[in-house]
């Protein structure tokens, strides 16, 4: 049987609980010890604090808050009150009368006048022009305040395009506009998203060329992170120097880092200023504790300070059962039956020889399932996968000493076509062990161009991903790059990291590198904020045969899945038992969070 409650350190547990006797006598350690077990719990499942009918007795102290039934821990408390404080001040404030006067004449330019437009099957269309699209635009141009939410390819960039577009045209500066999202991949995507909008514009001008040149961040690069000092440049009394602040991907976003966000956007002093978080209320939430977009979307879904995005554009023709599946997981009423012999599973028995194939590589877009027959699946596939999706490439990576053009094409592009995607991180069935036996198989199967530097191995086109930040070489959790073997100036070869940060090629010495993982299998926590052209969700067989230690039922709640599902553009492939795939479509997260506004 899975474990429901995530394990906690019994000899931190009974610490804490001794240091708190000291100045609560009156309370029975076993009683504290009991608390604490349950509030740490909560705290690593992603909640804020408990339900008071889950304690016995009531723990009103100076370690411990109680609001609304639910009792907290006293400083995750007051960052939660901080929180609501700070979003019920920007839902407060309006944009300047002289900005409300011209919102008809700007929206009028950016989808009449001067419009981005793209043709489709012959027909000529407008991006904002017309639709759930354009309301969400002037929705955005009256508020200084938004949050604009929607499924994977319903548009979300476009509008934000469209209302830079039309901010710049109302006097905004391109230096004071700041644009940031959780990790360096989902900022990256960030930028490229808004490139490929602008480069529809048929008619070049002044004002779109400056947005192209528009930088993206991460949240923590934006506040200006400092790690030997664990603290912000930008904060309560340096505020942030811009008019437009946007953040993507907040459902990533926890309550700590929201509260570091807040606490640096500028006062009401700053009348023009405008901050817009975008995002998926239906993704998996954050790692770390709360919900902060789909807790902002429940309290304001009312308002127009906010807007939901509902028809995809990005899935269509044969990759709309991808969005059809995706939206299944999320319906009231979602399990394995509904989604699999609903019409948008295009083929449900389809073969390991078929699905991996490379005549099908890139030619069959769709949602399809192969039944799992663990363990001999698992090798099978992996051995497939390799032979056809990995081998190929291998043969035929840019070089590095060569235009970066040709890299930068490389890894925007070539280096997101196919991931696997875990809900696991150890074991046979995680991300860490499929990495490794991928590694292996390419060993096996003769490819011999390694480097071996402690316990890792490198070879030319190993993807690679950033696991932890490092601010001096500007790089973030969730940067990926690739191993090329590039060469010196004294005319021999040696393997690099090359990474495209910034929008800049830059390459790295291995021994050099930030922590880092083989990125050829990562969970689907880590591919958030990324698209790939074709994805392979691998689940582990069942509870008893898994490897892991941390197989809980959190691991398996309907975000999982959902989230894995839209990061494909093409092709999503899930292997997996009725039995965990029914537990992912029966149980959705919740977390307790107590947020109100």
């Amino acid at each position: 049987m899975m474990e429901e409650s995530p394990i906690v350190d019994p000899e931190y547990v009974m610490f804490l609980s001794d240091e708190m006797s000291r100045l609560l006598p009156e309370v029975r350690k076993e009683d504290l010890y009991e608390l604490n077990i349950r509030l740490l719990q909560a705290l690593r499942t992603g909640s804020l604090g408990v339900s008071e009918n889950q304690i016995r007795k009531n723990f009103e102290s100076p370690f411990f808050r109680s609001r609304n039934g639910i009792l907290y821990y006293r400083k995750t408390f007051e960052t939660l009150t901080e929180v609501e404080d700070s979003f019920r001040d920007l839902l407060s404030r309006e944009i300047p009368k002289e900005q409300k006067d011209g919102i008809r004449n700007i929206i009028k330019e950016i989808t009449e006048n001067d419009p981005l437009e793209f043709q489709k099957n012959g027909i000529k269309i407008t991006l904002c022009g017309e639709g759930e699209q354009k309301e969400a635009l002037e929705a955005a141009l009256k508020s200084s305040f938004f949050v604009l939410t929607g499924g994977p390819g319903t548009g979300k960039t476009t509008v934000i395009t469209s209302l830079l577009r039309a901010l710049i045209r109302l006097g905004y500066e391109t230096e004071k506009i700041g644009l940031a999202a959780p990790t360096g991949r989902a900022a990256q995507r960030l930028k490229e998203s808004l490139e490929n909008t602008l480069n529809l514009n048929r008619t070049k001008n002044e004002l779109d060329q400056k947005l192209l040149n528009l930088p993206t961040a991460t949240i923590h690069r934006l506040l200006g992170y400092n790690p030997k000092s664990n603290s912000y440049k930008f904060g309560k009394d340096f505020r942030l120097p811009y008019d437009v602040i946007v953040v993507d991907e907040v459902s990533m976003v926890d309550l700590d880092l929201m509260s570091y966000l807040l606490r640096a956007l500028p006062n009401r002093k700053r009348e023009k200023f405008r901050f817009i978080i975008l995002g998926d209320a239906d993704q998996l939430p954050s790692v770390e504790a709360g919900a902060i977009l789909s807790d902002i979307v429940a309290s304001i879904s009312s308002s127009s300070n906010f807007f939901r995005l509902s028809k995809s554009h990005r899935q269509e023709g044969n990759a709309s059962p991808i969005f059809d599946a995706a939206q299944e997981c999320i319906g009231k009423n979602s399990n394995v039956d509904s989604l699999l012999k609903s019409t948008f599973a295009i083929r449900t028995n389809i073969s390991l020889d078929e699905i991996v194939d490379s005549k099908l590589s890139g030619n069959e877009a769709g949602f399809y399932r192969i039944p799992s027959n663990f363990p001999k699946n698992r090798n099978q596939f992996l051995e497939k996968y390799v032979e056809h999706w990995i081998q190929p490439r291998l043969t035929k990576l840019p070089d590095p000493n060569k235009e970066s053009i040709q890299l930068i094409e490389y890894i925007s592009k070539n280096l997101n076509h196919s991931r696997i995607l875990t809900v696991l991180r150890q074991g046979d069935y995680g991300s860490e062990g499929i990495n490794r036996e991928i590694n292996r198989i390419l060993i096996r199967k003769g490819y011999k161009r390694t480097l071996t530097i402690g316990n890792r191995t490198y070879f030319p086109g190993l993807p690679i991903m950033i696991t932890k930040n490092d601010t001096s070489r500007g790089m973030f959790n969730g940067d990926t790059g690739i191993i090329l073997e590039a060469k010196t100036i004294t005319g021999d070869s040696e393997l690099r990291a090359i990474f495209l940060l910034d929008g800049m090629i830059r390459d790295f010495a291995l021994d050099t590198l930030p922590s880092h993982e083989p990125a050829f299998a990562i969970t689907v926590h880590k591919s958030q904020g990324s698209e790939y052209d074709n994805i392979f969700i691998l689940y582990p067989p069942d509870p008893e045969k898994s490897e892991s230690k941390n197989l809980t039922s959190e691991l398996f709640r309907t975000e999982i899945l959902y989230t894995a599902l839209t990061r494909a553009k093409r092709r999503a492939v899930l292997l997996a038992d009725d039995e965990l795939l029914g537990l992912s479509l029966s149980k959705k997260s919740e977390r307790t969070t107590g947020f109100r506004l």
